[in-house]
């Protein structure tokens, strides 16, 4: 999502949390590219899910702004919030079904 939502930096946090939770006792270099695909795969599925909750109309304005190179947090939480979209509340539910897939279930 290019930090516009959540920023690379609490993605790795967190998936770095899931990794020493699933994959105990193995060495980080093992893990690298377990890491960044988990990542890209949990950037994809919040973004897929904030982005999936827009009506067309929404998604050609948000469009509009990312056409305009839009990097202003301010602007991005104020079509949200404008849309009456909760994205935390995405965000929260999209991060718990990520971590109870990435650790197969009965782990999370």
């Amino acid at each position: 999502m290019n930090d516009y939502l959540v920023d690379r930096e609490t993605l790795g946090q967190f998936v770095d949390a899931l990794i020493a939770q699933k994959y105990q006792n193995q060495p980080d270099a093992n893990l690298e590219t377990v890491r960044e695909e988990a990542i890209q795969k949990l950037d994809d599925q919040i973004s897929q899910a904030i982005f999936g909750s827009l009506s067309k109309e929404q998604l050609a304005e948000i469009n509009k702004i990312f056409d305009q190179n839009e990097e202003n947090p301010a602007v991005f939480q104020e079509f949200f919030q404008n849309a009456n979209i909760d994205l935390q509340q995405i965000i929260s539910r999209t991060v718990l079904a990520y971590k109870t897939d990435f650790l197969g279930g009965e782990n999370a």
